[in-house]
């Protein structure tokens, strides 16, 4: 069976018409979900583009990858030549590999030279062919860039490619000549896509997708009074502001479902369709003003939780309600496709889950650091290590538990209980005085706790020193 995996870049899972969350027009995918399996309980483990990626080809957590926050200028973060990765297995599977889009796992080159020769900047590199491809053979891609109108990519050379096309369209056109042309069409494909929309810059996006939209209401959890990044950056905006970024968000997921739509055609086209394993999800979500914030990087609903379709033949409009992390999709689609799965791998194969199992008891762990340049050196000049801080958390079916110590250097430990069931917009912290709900807080709390033994992770010390000074 062949594999085509598309993951688009900060789609919340409600921006999708299947959802029945956010007004958003998506005909396309909505058709492909009602053929397909739905999972409503799928979360990005670490909602930040880099550690989620790391996941997604490993199959382990984050922080046992080595991200603690994205590859970007003035770290030496880039995930590591001996991982063994989703790439390398189905091509030693018998696969024809291909990546197309956005990898944002390797190194910018401005970290060692300021005029690298392929023209990369700022967070941007470009991968050569070799290892740090992790097994895929056929390449077009880039580190990260948010010019979505006009891209640029690496293929096997650094000669950089300019394009003047919105980039998902571009991206489109590519896969659909690498699936016509350019693979070994004696082999099944094995085809990962990463539309970089839609990421901010908000603004670049084609007119025809905008001119979908007339009137756009906001969530009813907006909070429009002080508008930041969980991570601290002003992104202020007024309600007139608010509304086209967020008509300009969901025109650039109706300009996705435009171009996951040529890809279906195309597979059904060529008779295609109905031997690939076909699954559209994403790395993370966008809070897009919900509780005053912008972007990720936070436990909120609007951030961890994604996409996750799974199609293959014989498994037609089903929903899948157990949680799945980032850390299962690299053993579930290799589960799938009736793949060895390294032992290196921390995630669980859930194609059970997907093929019609349950597990109401199943839950996914979140969690993120300090990851921003200047916390990055206020922890340093302190001794301190910023991927020990942050905050860690688990969401069951039911309930969102985080302990947080934050982003500073000076700690202030918080718990936080949320009931998604009763408040799915999470407007209301429970109240831990509560006999009830502390019962359920130590539980959950319990869970997180033994997860941090699990991955030895260094923040469980100093939430255990941080907590018994409250």
């Amino acid at each position: 069976m062949n594999l085509l995996f598309v993951f688009a870049d900060q789609w919340r899972a409600g921006a999708m018409g299947y959802a029945n969350e956010d007004p958003v027009l998506t005909p396309l995918m909505d058709r492909f979900c009602s053929e397909s399996t739905y999972c409503d309980h799928a979360f990005s483990t670490f909602p930040v583009c880099s550690p989620h990626r790391a996941s997604l080809m490993t199959g382990k957590y984050p922080l046992s990858a080595g991200f603690f926050t994205n590859c970007k200028r003035g770290l030496p973060l880039r995930l590591g030549d001996d991982e063994i990765c989703v790439g390398q297995v189905l091509k030693e599977a018998g696969y024809d590999t291909a990546y197309i889009g956005k990898w944002h796992l390797d190194e910018p080159e401005q970290n060692h030279c300021e005029e690298p020769k392929s023209g990369a900047r700022d967070w941007d590199a470009y991968t050569p062919p070799g290892v740090r491809r992790h097994g895929f053979d056929y390449w077009y891609s880039y580190g990260t860039c948010d010019t979505h109108l006009s891209p640029h990519y690496w293929q096997d050379t650094d000669e950089m490619i300019k394009v003047k096309q919105w980039s998902p369209e571009h991206e489109t056109d590519k896969a659909i000549e690498y699936l016509s042309e350019k693979r070994d069409k004696s082999k099944p494909f094995a085809l990962y896509m990463s539309w970089n929309p839609p990421h901010s810059v908000y603004s670049e996006v084609p007119e025809e997708y905008l001119n979908l939209y007339d009137k756009v209401e906001l969530k009813s959890n907006v909070n429009l009074k002080d508008i930041h990044h969980h991570t601290g950056e002003n992104a202020a905006r007024t309600e007139e502001e608010m509304i086209l970024t967020t008509k300009q968000y969901y025109a650039a997921v109706s300009g996705l479902d435009r171009q996951f739509g040529r890809l279906i055609d195309y597979l059904k086209e060529n008779n295609l369709y109905d031997d690939t394993l076909i699954i559209l999800s994403a790395d993370h979500g966008d809070m897009m003003g919900s509780h005053g914030l912008m972007g990720k990087h936070v436990w909120y609903e609007e951030s961890i939780r994604i996409p996750f379709v799974v199609h293959m033949p014989g498994n037609d409009n089903k929903k899948c309600c157990t949680c799945i992390g980032s850390q299962d999709m690299m053993p579930t689609v290799l589960g799938l496709l009736n793949c060895p799965i390294p032992d290196t791998v921390e995630g669980e194969d859930c194609s059970r889950f997907i093929k019609g199992e349950e597990d109401e008891d199943r839950v996914s762990f979140i969690c993120a650091s300090p990851g921003r340049a200047d916390f990055v050196e206020k922890f340093k000049k302190a001794g301190k290590n910023p991927a020990a801080y942050g905050w860690r958390g688990v969401r069951t079916k039911r309930y969102t538990f985080v302990l947080e110590l934050g982003y500073d250097v000076i700690c202030k430990p918080k718990r936080y209980l949320y009931d998604i069931l009763k408040d799915p917009e999470q407007k209301n912290l429970l109240d831990l005085e509560d006999e009830e709900n502390k019962e359920i807080a130590k539980k959950l709390e319990a869970e997180v706790i033994g997860w941090m033994k699990r991955q030895n992770d260094s923040f469980l010390d100093n939430w255990l020193k941080e907590a018994d000074n409250e």
